[in-house]
């Protein structure tokens, strides 16, 4: 497992003496899978042809955020226990999800993030559904709105451009703590879909989700 990854909770009493740059955030989101190979082929590409140095998100963190749920200087221990009770409420059955278009988003100047969008109807869904359950729980979550993949950030913007459609199939969905300044991810929670209606807790490593 990545280092940067933590197991679940170990935000409460971190072992890492040093705190986040920023608020720590609490989302939701699901990976690559066996894609982020495809994606990290896909982002030295757009890199090359747009004669732009920047670093990227290694392919073991690539993702697609659902629902963010909140910034935090430190997290109260009610948000993930609110945001477990939401996770298993879902009720899908595995899905698709096709990545198909580059384009730059809007940013501060020196920090534009170029992102895959992606698309598939059940993605929607699953945004839909857990946006409903973390607000009944209390949270104040955000809606998946543009469904992307960001590959990196950089002061150069590229123009939109179609790729070769990746497609992987998703299985799980997860619920992260990202201590952004760190560059460290803590997978608090993961629940594979199975379509039951039953919540199945998966294993908790964001870097190697089965696709």
């Amino acid at each position: 497992m990545p280092e940067f990854i933590q197991p679940a909770f170990d935000f409460i009493e971190p072992l890492d003496p040093r705190r986040p740059k920023y608020p720590e955030r609490v989302f939701t989101c699901i990976g690559a899978g066996t894609a982020a190979a495809d994606v990290a082929r896909c982002r030295e590409g757009i890199k090359r042809d747009n004669a732009i140095l920047a670093k990227g998100i290694p392919p073991e963190r690539f993702h697609i955020s659902l629902c963010g749920i909140g910034d935090y200087v430190r997290i109260p221990s009610r948000v993930p226990f609110a945001a477990m009770r939401a996770g298993e409420r879902i009720m899908l059955s595995p899905f698709e999800v096709v990545l198909y278009r580059a384009v730059t988003f809007p940013g501060f100047r020196d920090d534009r993030p170029t992102v895959l969008l992606a698309e598939s109807r059940e993605l929607r869904e699953l945004g839909d559904l857990l946006f409903g359950h973390l607000r009944r729980e209390g949270l104040r979550a955000g809606e998946l709105r543009e469904p992307h993949m960001t590959l990196f950030y950089s002061a150069r913007s590229i123009r939109p451009v179609d790729i070769d459609p990746i497609r992987f199939r998703v299985d799980r969905f997860y619920l992260i703590h990202s201590e952004r300044g760190l560059t460290r991810y803590n997978v608090l929670g993961c629940w594979l879909l199975n379509g039951s209606g039953v919540a199945t807790p998966g294993p908790l490593a964001f870097g190697s989700m089965a696709a």
